[in-house]
């Protein structure tokens, strides 16, 4: 009787020890499974004439600077991507259920999205190791914590108030085969933190404008548009000069 009780306790030690591994076992499996043959460096359409569509936009967080003198925008934000990978696709059946994978976003295709008012060119892309989150469906998540320095060439819009704007679209593709579009119309500012002592943030106003190009024509090059509404909060004598 000893015996079967300890046959029987061996068993389900067993038992359990095999579920885990399986469960660890899944996840490294499936991703063996989906990246076999997966190259990051080519568009990720199942067609080659397909368009993929960027959802995006940016949380700003804080101003850090604005130079009335250079007319640089340094801005802290989180720049949400989100679009459809069609190598990225399993079962979730298949692969005891995971229906999600966190991934470094080095290993997969990212669009380039970049800033083209960028003041310098190391503030063109967002270069943070954050991971991507990737559904079973092929959706594709990155939201990396952005810096943009921006070209701001200041407009005033009343007194003390100024107006620039930062545009983001593709750095290679046409509006063919990559298309950003507003993921939503309003800026979220619930996470902004209003903290500079010379500028205070009054609004973002986002909208999708096509640039069209002499070396190409019949292609436009759509881009997100950033209008940034700034106020000063101690008005100054030698910035009325400058602007």
């Amino acid at each position: 009787m000893m015996f079967l009780f300890a046959l029987l306790g061996c068993l389900v030690a067993s038992s359990v020890t095999n579920i885990s591994a399986k469960r660890v076992y899944s996840e490294k499996d499936l991703r063996r499974h989906i990246f076999a043959d997966y190259d990051k460096f080519v568009r990720p359409a199942a067609h080659p004439d397909s368009t993929i569509t960027v959802s995006t936009g940016i949380t700003p967080l804080s101003i850090r600077e604005l130079d009335t003198k250079t007319q640089v925008l340094v801005m802290d934000t989180y720049m949400l991507m989100k679009w459809n990978d069609d190598f990225l696709k399993w079962d979730p059946s298949e692969f005891n259920n995971i229906t999600e994978l966190r991934l470094p976003n080095s290993l997969v295709w990212k669009p380039d999205l970049s800033v083209y008012t960028a003041s310098r060119d190391d503030a063109l892309f967002p270069t943070s190791p954050t991971n991507v989150i990737v559904d079973h469906n092929g959706s594709v998540l990155w939201v990396p914590y952005f810096t943009i320095k921006s070209r701001c060439p200041l407009k005033k819009q009343g007194k003390n108030y100024f107006e620039c704007v930062i545009k983001i679209g593709s750095w290679t593709y046409s509006g063919k085969l990559l298309n950003p579009q507003l993921d939503t119309s309003e800026v979220d500012l619930s996470n902004f933190e209003d903290s500079n002592p010379s500028w205070k943030l009054v609004t973002i106003k986002s909208d999708r404008q096509s640039q069209f190009y002499p070396c190409c024509p019949g292609e436009d090059y759509p881009a997100i548009h950033f209008n940034v509404t700034l106020k000063r909060r101690w008005p100054s004598v030698s910035m009325e000069n400058e602007v």
